[in-house]
């Protein structure tokens, strides 16, 4: 137990290389959950806007099928 305490103190600079762990993954984290609430929120709004669009559907020269 003597030997784990003593390499996560890191010879005294454990609190702050510990930290800074915490801190890089807790902004990664938050990457993830940002990045996956924006795309199911534009995966809905892309959703929607194709239920509007219906079936006004244009060819590429923009006339009608």
């Amino acid at each position: 137990m003597n030997g784990l305490v003593e390499y996560l103190s890191m010879e005294g600079d454990g609190r702050f290389i510990w930290s800074a762990y915490a801190v890089a993954s807790l902004v990664l984290i938050g990457l993830v959950v940002v990045t996956v609430r924006n795309y199911r929120l534009r995966q809905a709004e892309f959703n929607l806007l194709r239920e509007l669009d219906g079936d006004n559907r244009h060819s590429d020269d923009g006339a009608r099928r």
